[in-house]
């Protein structure tokens, strides 16, 4: 398979169109908002994290799938071993995965061919996607493929630890953690506390902030933006804010 497209990006840009919460935590909000947080009103948004459906397909409990159907759960995990069989994961620097699992699908094949895994990863040591497939009969890597310039969606590692950057911000740090306790009558115990979704954010995006060259290489080094629940149900526009996990650096954007 050749991946094409070398500048291009699987992710989705945030939706935009929230307007800020103007209610008793209206102060809180502009506090916030100094620093790049607004709490948001409280809306009907889809949630990724919902679990999956009791009355899922049958294939997918099944420990080996067949001809095309979609790989099953055991499938899953069987083809995530086999491609970060030779990764370093215990020796990951300044504390961030040195490959990020990111998804695992069924390659296309002929009806009755071998069912081959498709899972993509990312290595922090060279800022690449990894494509790597997978024979799941025998559970060897048969075929592994590198690209620079291309960013897979941001797997839940990474965004637990995207989340434990800001906290550990010292202005962005102690905002959230008030806003978290005016929520929840307590600080976070960890980034895990805090729901989160996230984006890929490209350098582009930053265009027209006066600081736009601190995420020039975003999309090059992998940067994500992220919108940030709290346990009240709020959200916090965060649209600002820019983690570029392969510096480890968390830049407030000047709009």
């Amino acid at each position: 398979m050749t991946i094409r497209g070398a500048g291009t990006t699987m992710s989705r840009r945030p939706s935009s169109g929230g307007r800020a919460w103007r209610g008793p935590g209206a102060r809180i909000a502009a506090a916030l908002a100094g620093v790049g947080l607004t709490v948001l009103a409280i809306y009907q948004l889809s949630d990724p994290s919902s679990p999956v459906k009791a009355d899922r397909d049958a294939h997918v409990r099944a420990p080996q799938g067949a001809g095309l159907d979609p790989l099953t759960d055991q499938e899953i995990q069987e083809a995530q071993r086999a491609a970060l069989a030779d990764q370093p994961r215990g020796q990951a620097a300044a504390g961030r995965p040195q490959v990020a699992f990111v998804s695992a699908n069924r390659l296309d094949g002929p009806d009755g061919g071998p069912r081959v895994a498709d899972v993509r990863l990312y290595d922090y040591r060279t800022d690449e996607l990894v494509v790597r497939h997978v024979d799941l009969a025998s559970g060897r890597v048969v075929k592994s493929e590198r690209a620079k310039g291309t960013q897979p969606m941001a797997s839940v590692e990474e965004l637990r630890h995207a989340v434990g950057l800001i906290l550990a911000d010292g202005r962005l740090g102690p905002a959230l953690r008030a806003s978290y306790k005016n929520a929840a009558g307590r600080e976070p115990s960890s980034a895990a506390d805090i729901h989160t979704r996230g984006h890929i954010f490209l350098a582009p995006q930053a265009a027209g902030a006066s600081n736009a060259a601190s995420v020039a290489k975003c999309g090059d080094q992998r940067c994500f933006s992220v919108n940030l629940k709290l346990p009240n149900g709020t959200w916090m526009e965060t649209g600002r804010i820019v983690i570029n996990m392969s510096t480890q650096r968390v830049i407030t954007l000047n709009r």
